[in-house]
């Protein structure tokens, strides 16, 4: 397979076929008739408010559109630009894990692989904070060798450096350094007499410190939430819970590889005993036994577990170019390939085979969540402009979160509506009508304006029930309403 291919061309079609995938991506978003998805939006509010830390995650999904959008602009598409890089430069550093743990050939498939894989060229369309997760998960399991390799300061303190960023961007990167601290106790003890690892996680707190120390000032809200949504969790759980998390994983991976990865698992003394293939299953089963007891306490959901793709898909062609199962290699690929195909079109799919009435579409359309708001903003910016004193108030974080981004060249006064004081959202935590006492405020809503309103305003005038229809009998809809003259909660 690739004889004749030297180690140059192989760079360079794995940037080829990087610009290729990124450049049908970009084609794709805008033929898709999407606007942002609701964290999305919620994180391009964030960048208006830069922080060291927000309710739901560190900063370093807000620093990543933050560049994207100074250097793009605020559309669709600059928003998105610098997280679809992401996925590409995971993949790089795959080839050079691949490339230090076996051969040049096994790291040009490796990086096929985690370009087409399912999972990443699913997220690969959207900003989420798995996309900086991926990359510094690789990063750091690529810095890990060439400290082990050559031990000197540079290499783990450049160990340290990404696993800080990687902290920055999801604390999930803490079940990393986990798996690093009980590599190292299992297979390289002496190391640990060094100070060379401990100043790596020391650096690595060092750059997370700022986010701590505004969690200890906010009373921990970002902690508090990551707990709420796994430790606290009740509801849902147990083995169908499982088994949903374990086929969505299966997808994630495509058919054919998530199934020689099952028969890796199978024959895990036989894989154990390869230390490439152990040091590799040692960065992913990890998290991936972390997030399906998640699953069977409560729910998870498919992309928690989503860096442990990187090396495990490594593992999968080292695998199989062992044993030389090439076509089967092949066979996979084209498999993710099509699949990746089918779940971006899917829409014009099912219309043009008859699955769905072009009438209907939006019953089995997968970027329904996303349409529809771009159109809601447009009905509603008159009505602010009509108002130019008010304050946006909504009672839910979804519509907040869409409407400061559709009316983002209005630059809204907003506020979430709170009478409780309990931060539950990121908006609760950070805006607060209390001091806009006797002014009028603007309030969108899903559902009718109740007496919780009318005790604390002197009057509700109803203005508006805005309607984005998504086909022929769906609709997004939005409430609008006046409130006159606050008089506090």
């Amino acid at each position: 397979m690739t004889p004749a291919l030297n180690g140059t061309q192989r760079i360079g079609i794995l940037v080829a076929l990087s610009v290729a995938l990124i450049a049908w991506r970009i084609w794709l978003l805008p033929q898709l008739g999407i606007t942002l998805y609701v964290d999305e939006a919620q994180y391009w509010t964030w960048v208006q408010q830069p922080d060291w830390g927000y309710f739901s995650k560190p900063p370093g999904i807000m620093a990543l559109i933050w560049l994207s959008t100074a250097l793009f602009g605020n559309g669709l598409l600059g928003v998105k630009a610098l997280a679809m890089l992401c996925y590409p430069l995971a993949a790089a550093a795959c080839w050079a894990i691949a490339h230090r743990l076996y051969d040049e050939r096994t790291a040009f498939w490796s990086a096929i692989a985690v370009l087409t894989l399912p999972i990443f060229s699913w997220l690969g369309l959207f900003v989420s904070t798995d996309a900086l997760l991926t990359l510094f998960w690789a990063g750091a399991l690529w810095a890990y060798l060439r400290a082990l390799d050559h031990n000197r300061w540079r290499d783990w303190l450049l160990l340290g450096l990404i696993c800080g960023l990687g902290l920055l961007s999801k604390y999930t990167m803490a079940a990393w350094l986990g798996a690093a601290f009980l590599h190292l106790l299992a297979f390289e003890r002496p190391r640990l007499k060094s100070p060379k690892p401990w100043l790596a996680a020391a650096l690595a707190l060092l750059i997370l410190a700022p986010n701590i120390w505004w969690n200890v000032i906010h009373d921990f809200p970002t902690l508090k939430h990551t707990a709420d949504i796994t430790l606290n969790r009740k509801a849902g759980g147990g083995l169908a819970a499982l088994g949903e998390f374990s086929a969505a994983q299966w997808i994630s991976f495509g058919p054919l590889f998530g199934s020689i990865f099952l028969v890796m698992l199978f024959s895990i003394r036989q894989s154990w005993r390869d230390q490439n293939i152990r040091f590799l299953l040692w960065f992913a089963l990890p998290l991936w036994t972390v997030v399906a007891l998640q699953a069977v306490k409560s729910s998870a959901n498919a992309n928690w577990a989503a860096p442990a793709f990187a090396p495990a898909t490594i593992a999968v062609v080292a695998w199989l170019l062992q044993r030389q199962k090439d076509k089967l290699l092949i066979i996979g690929l084209v498999i993710n390939l099509v699949a990746v195909g089918v779940s971006y079109h899917w829409q014009q799919l099912t219309v043009a085979t008859g699955m769905v009435d072009a009438k209907y579409s939006a019953r089995l359309n997968p970027f329904k969540r996303a349409q529809g708001w771009d159109e809601l903003g447009r009905q509603l910016k008159p009505i602010i402009q009509a108002h130019p004193d008010t304050v946006l108030v909504a009672d839910n974080r979804t519509l907040l979160a869409h409407m400061r981004y559709e009316l983002r060249d209005l630059k809204l006064a907003a506020a979430s509506w709170n009478p409780s004081g309990i931060p539950s959202d990121h908006y609760k935590l950070t805006t607060d009508l209390r001091p806009y006492i006797n002014k009028d405020a603007i309030l969108i809503t899903q559902d009718a304006a109740g007496a919780e309103f009318a005790t604390r305003f002197a009057r509700i005038e109803k203005l508006a029930t805005l309607e984005a229809p998504l086909d022929a009998t769906t609709s997004r809809s939005m409430h609008v309403y006046l409130l006159h003259e606050f008089k506090g909660y």
